[in-house]
C-alpha cells in the first residue's frame, strides 16, 4: 500500500467543503500525494474550481457557473453546509497551484459536458505553463476531444482518461489519446484494461473508494498506481 498515491478526490472531501481551500490544505496535512480537483471557466474567462455546472448544490448561491463573472461568483460561501468553517471563496486554479506547488501533484479534471467551455483546454494549457506546473499535473477529462486538444496545444501536458464504463475500443482509444493515465470509476475497474494499460507506460487512477473494503480490493490487484478518496484515513487502516 505504501507505494500507491494517495489521491484526495475533490481535496479532502470526507471532513471539509469539496473543492475548496480548507479541503486541500487538509488534504495536504494529511499526506496526500495527489489532489483531483474539476474546473470551469467563468463568463470573464477565470478558471475555477467547482464540481458542478451550477453552484446550487455547494454554495449558498444560484446560477450556471459559465453564465457568472468571477466577482459574482465569490458573492456567495461554499462552505455553507459545514457550521463554524467560516465562508469560503470559490478557488481560482492558480490559488491551488500555489498551495500545493512542491508538495502533491494536481489531477485537474477538464469539465467540459454537459456545458461546453469553448478554449478551456488553451486556459489550462497557458496557466500550467505560465506557472511553471506542467510537470506537476495531469489534467483529465471524460470529453476524450478535450484530452486530445490540449495535447495538440501543449504537448508536454500529462493527460487522464477518465471513463466509468467498460466498451469494446478501449485499448484502441488508449492508444490514439497517449495519455500518461487512465482513470475508471471503482465499478468499471477492469484487470485485463488496467494490464493493457500499464503494459503500455500508463498509470491506472481508479475513483472513488470510500471504504477500506474497496481500497483493499485495488491493491490487492498490483494494478494501480493510486487511488482517489474522498477520506484519507482510509489509507491508514490499511497499514
Amino acid at each position: 500500500m505504501s507505494d500507491i498515491l494517495k489521491i484526495a478526490h475533490r481535496g479532502y472531501s470526507e471532513k471539509y467543503p469539496e473543492n475548496t481551500m480548507p479541503a486541500f490544505r487538509a488534504a495536504l496535512e494529511a499526506g496526500a500525494h495527489m489532489i483531483e480537483l474539476d474546473v470551469h471557466l467563468t463568463r470573464d474567462r477565470e478558471l475555477v474550481v467547482i464540481h458542478d455546472d451550477f453552484i446550487d448544490r455547494t454554495s449558498n448561491g444560484k446560477g450556471r457557473v459559465g453564465d457568472m463573472d468571477l466577482s459574482a461568483l465569490r458573492e456567495f460561501d461554499y462552505s455553507f453546509k459545514f457550521p463554524g468553517l467560516g465562508p469560503c471563496e470559490i478557488p481560482l486554479l492558480i490559488d491551488v497551484i500555489e498551495l500545493v506547488r512542491g508538495r502533491a501533484m494536481l489531477n485537474i479534471e477538464i469539465k467540459n459536458l454537459p456545458s461546453h467551455y469553448p478554449g478551456i483546454e488553451a486556459a489550462v494549457a497557458t496557466l500550467l505553463k505560465k506557472t511553471g506546473f506542467i510537470g506537476g499535473a495531469v489534467v483529465s477529462s471524460f470529453d476524450h476531444f478535450s484530452l486530445e486538444e490540449i495535447k495538440r496545444i501543449e504537448p508536454a501536458v500529462k493527460t487522464g482518461m477518465l471513463y466509468d464504463s467498460l466498451w469494446l475500443s478501449f485499448n484502441r482509444e488508449a492508444e490514439i489519446l497517449g495519455c500518461h493515465s487512465v482513470h475508471p470509476s471503482v465499478d468499471a475497474f477492469d484487470e485485463g484494461q488496467a494490464r493493457q494499460a500499464r503494459s503500455c507506460g500508463m498509470k491506472v487512477y481508479p475513483w472513488v473508494a470510500k471504504d477500506a473494503e474497496t481500497l483493499k480490493r485495488l491493491a490487492g490487484t498490483g494494478l494501480v498506481d493510486g487511488v482517489m478518496v474522498n477520506d484519507l484515513d482510509l489509507f491508514d487502516r490499511q497499514t
